[in-house]
């Protein structure tokens, strides 16, 4: 059953414009480490994780931890410790990371659940340890050039869009500046990584889409998908189809390997800011200005459930990992955890 779990009233002092989950399992740390073991007799491309592997392997918590993290208009990202025991949950603050100077646009957690990544309107972004709240590592984009900010599949790059209609790409280690991805366009609004690491896609602020092979770093499609700006995008969990969100109210599916629209569509009353793929491709969420977050089944491609809990316009709405629950953030400066059935 659908249904709200939690809701945390002003968990920011001022509009919350971002959220993501993460999602750390201790598990996960010894078979990489198993697995680095292994490649060692390749030794160059350890060598590029290593530094920053080494600071967020400090203070390992030794239990499963799921975090959800927050960006808000009052500068400041906060992390906060998820707790499910059944159908009951609990949002509890645990720490408050303080360095930007100006509103959170955007924030991201890496696969590992170990790192976070938060950009501004001061034209910085900042890498954190989500279990210890240390700030890792602060890169300086220049006036206005960063924007949405997204790791790799892999947790060794960080994308980011900027006004004059580039992608830049980072190294996690360090903070460098590895390479650039040029639309030729307008503002890019929206950034997104295939789950396979093929491709990287982004919607600009004049509607149309681009999605670029990352190995070659060649553009390979560009889509007139929006008559308006382009305010999320994201890929299947499959890597075979992206999804589109606008503030022309509707939203699209494309066939990546062909660029064929596949289907609108439609059911807010107003932009929608943000869609996600639930990573069991069962469902996706949407949320919009309209103040609802909706939820709609994939074979159908129709709404299943519309929850109406926030009071102003929800900025972002995100799945966990497991696909059962859906976390929201919002003008209103709540945050919002809902169940939703697998």
């Amino acid at each position: 059953m659908f249904s709200l779990l939690t809701k945390r009233e002003n968990a920011h002092s001022e509009g919350i414009w971002a959220c993501a989950w993460g999602h750390f399992i201790p598990e996960e740390k010894s078979k990489k480490n198993s697995n680095e073991d292994n490649e060692k007799e390749n030794g160059e491309e350890n060598k590029e994780n290593q530094g920053t592997q080494n600071e967020e392997d400090q203070n390992l918590p030794d239990s499963e931890q799921k975090y959800i993290v927050t960006g808000g208009l009052d500068d400041m990202v906060r992390v906060w410790r998820w707790m499910a025991d059944g159908v009951e949950g609990e949002l509890t603050p645990l720490h408050t990371l303080e360095g930007h100077s100006l509103g959170v646009i955007s924030v991201d957690v890496n696969a590992a659940g170990t790192i976070a990544a938060s950009s501004s309107l001061d034209s910085t972004i900042r890498l954190w340890n989500l279990h210890s709240g240390e700030q890792l590592h602060t890169i300086d984009c220049g006036p206005v050039e960063a924007w949405s900010v997204v790791f790799s599949p892999e947790g060794n790059l960080i994308a980011s869009g900027n006004h004059a209609g580039k992608i830049n790409v980072y190294a996690v280690d360090g903070g460098r500046h590895v390479t650039t991805l040029d639309t030729r366009g307008r503002f890019t609004y929206s950034i997104a990584y295939s789950r396979d690491g093929k491709y990287v896609a982004s919607g600009a602020i004049d509607g149309f889409i681009n999605v670029f092979d990352v190995e070659s770093g060649k553009l390979v499609h560009t889509l007139e998908g929006h008559a308006m700006t382009i305010r999320s995008i994201t890929f299947s969990p499959d890597s075979q189809l992206l999804l589109t969100a606008a503030d022309d109210g509707h939203m699209k599916m494309y066939d990546i390997k062909s660029s064929n629209l596949a289907c609108t569509l439609s059911g807010h009353g107003s932009w929608v800011l943000s869609v996600d793929f639930a990573p069991d491709q069962q469902h996706f969420v949407s949320s919009s200005s309209d103040h609802t977050v909706k939820i709609w089944d994939f074979a159908q491609r129709n709404c299943v459930h519309t929850f109406k809990d926030h009071h102003d316009q929800v900025w972002c709405a995100k799945y966990s990992r497991d696909s059962s629950k859906i976390v929201s953030a919002s003008e209103d400066k709540s945050v919002i955890v809902f169940n939703s059935p697998v």
